[in-house]
């Protein structure tokens, strides 16, 4: 935050009495020239109901909530799709990403309160259904065999679908194993290897903690155990993951790049802490500031938000190599420019016919919309 802005704050809350909301409410309007998207932080493809759900976590205090809101695609001509926003709800500030089962369930997050909220979802409707305590500060969130998983500060939090917890998982333990490098400090994002019951979980210090799911144990943290200066660049500021078959991606943000790891490796892995070298597939450069990474089955891409760079990065899943960097500013595209680009969803819609990339910009306050197939920008929201 800004000298600036921080200075704005303390005057404008000093200025409030203590009675009165200090920032206005959220507009509720769904029309694209009044509708708000407080710093979209998370957004989500509902293909089976031809929609985006976008969550806006007002981490810059425009208003007194955030918002999750639907948007309707129609991708008829998959060059110029056209959103149309159907629902609004307010929401609590700061939230995290977001889970969706794929059906009608959505779990999402809040650092305000250090809750997880579950709505239930359909066609251009949106409704708070269950309300759950979960850890401090939770950010990551997961959808796994009928239980929810949620990363808040040191632990893993493990829910029913009703939000009634079931277990929380230690991530501090690893240190009473005899582990360097097991700090757990802002733990982020979580994947999940549903074959195996496997949780990877990201570390903005350069560590990826692994948990099975069957055990609800911590089994290893990857990171740099062996220094190795001069060698092979060590994973630093992990950010975003996703896991995909056998291989794990991380973003990382010292040097901006991508870490491919091989995750069948893992099991063979002695002792707990496993070297990253050990596992390592590749080492892919991106731009500045990478943090959302998902991948694209059908045209076996991966794409990566570069939030420094108002970019997209796209790597080859054959050749583990950035084949394109797709730019979000209005001088190339044509659309209002996508400023501090954060998470990544991507989805078929017109009945199947046409992959979409979405992208959500936490400081333009805007979505764009890039073709999987052409590589191009062809819509933004609002």
């Amino acid at each position: 935050m800004t000298l600036k802005k921080t200075i704005f704050l303390f005057l404008l809350c000093t200025s409030c009495a203590s009675n009165q909301n200090i920032f206005p409410d959220l507009p509720t309007a769904l029309d694209s020239a009044h509708i708000a998207l407080p710093n979209p932080i998370s957004v989500v493809a509902d293909t089976a109901n031809e929609q985006i759900i976008l969550v806006n976590s007002n981490v810059d205090f425009f208003y007194e909530n955030g918002s999750i809101i639907t948007i309707s695609v129609d991708a008829t001509d998959p060059n110029a799709p056209v959103l149309t926003a159907t629902d609004l709800v307010t929401t609590p500030r700061y939230a995290g990403t977001a889970a969706f089962d794929g059906a009608a369930s959505l779990y999402v997050p809040f650092r305000e309160n250090d809750q997880l909220i579950k709505y239930t979802v359909g066609t251009g409707t949106i409704d708070q259904t269950a309300t759950g305590t979960v850890g401090k500060n939770p950010f990551g969130t997961a959808v796994h065999n009928g239980e929810v998983l949620v990363v808040s500060d040191k632990e893993l939090n493990i829910l029913d679908t009703d939000l009634n917890s079931l277990t929380d998982i230690d991530l501090t333990s690893a240190s009473d194993s005899g582990v360097r490098k097991a700090s757990t400090k802002y733990v982020e994002n979580i994947a999940v290897d549903t074959t195996n019951d496997r949780a990877f979980i990201s570390n903005r210090k350069g560590k990826i903690i692994i948990v099975d799911l069957d055990t609800n144990t911590l089994t290893h943290v990857v990171s740099d155990s062996t220094p190795n200066p001069g060698g092979t660049q060590e994973p630093l500021n992990t950010r975003g993951i996703l896991f995909d078959d056998h291989f794990i991606y991380s973003t990382d943000g010292s040097p901006p790049s991508v870490f491919v790891f091989d995750a069948d490796l893992v099991d063979d892995a002695d002792p707990l802490e496993i070297d990253d070298a050990d596992i390592l597939v590749k080492l892919i450069d991106v731009e500045l500031n990478p943090n959302g990474i998902v991948i694209n089955t059908n045209t076996n891409r991966a794409f990566v938000a570069n939030s420094s760079d108002k970019s997209i990065s796209v790597i080859d899943l054959t050749l583990l190599e950035e084949i394109q960097r797709i730019s979000l500013k209005e001088a190339d595209t044509g659309f209002e420019t996508g400023s501090q680009p954060f998470a990544l969803a991507t989805g078929a819609f017109n009945g199947g016919a046409t992959e979409l990339v979405l992208v959500a910009n936490i400081d333009s306050n805007n979505i764009t919309v890039i073709n999987a197939g052409t590589l191009q920008v062809v819509a933004s929201f609002p």
